[in-house]
């Protein structure tokens, strides 16, 4: 599945913005094959003689911003110690992911949107990619992620030189 994900994600025509979903049970590697999906379009930006649009600029939203540092924030870290070259920054709201010879490849910002009206947080964000990590409540843990932000979202998908691609990782909801 996650290599299915990754090659959907970086194929395509360059004008054709595509929505992949990921999801499974916890713990299955939703969010690190997201972090590959970025990598692989990465280097397909590359390949396609388009390297000066790098590096790549993904929203990765999230229900709360203490959920994305509980969960998401350390899934970058467990890439990171497995040897995938990340950096963070700005209090751990942003990273960098590196190629091998340290050219910066995609800027990832963390967004956590609480209440809908925090979905105006992605006004004037121009991104290749916009990722909603955990879009669905999960046990009424959490409520999710508001509708509005894919609305809004989607308008910020707009990264030159980019194909865009909106990503949704999730664990499937309860059927009602």
């Amino acid at each position: 599945t996650s290599e299915l994900a990754i090659r959907a994600f970086a194929n395509g025509p360059r004008t054709e913005l595509r929505l992949i979903e990921i999801e499974g049970p916890r713990g299955e590697g939703k969010t690190t094959t997201g972090i590959w999906c970025h990598a692989a379009l990465a280097e397909r930006v590359i390949a396609d003689g388009y390297s000066s649009a790098l590096p790549i600029k993904s929203g990765v939203i999230r229900d709360t911003w203490v959920n994305i540092q509980r969960t998401t924030v350390d899934a970058f870290l467990q890439a990171r110690a497995k040897g995938a070259p990340i950096e963070f920054f700005n209090q751990q709201h942003d990273c960098m992911l590196y190629g091998a010879d340290g050219f910066p490849l995609v800027h990832f910002y963390f967004f956590g949107l609480d209440r809908p009206d925090q979905a105006d947080n992605l006004q004037g964000f121009q991104c290749g990619v916009l990722w909603l990590e955990e879009i669905a409540p999960a046990a009424s843990m959490s409520a999710g992620i508001p509708a509005e932000a894919l609305g809004l979202g989607v308008t910020s998908v707009r990264q030159e030189g980019i194909p865009g691609r909106i990503l949704l990782t999730f664990i499937p909801p309860p059927p009602d």
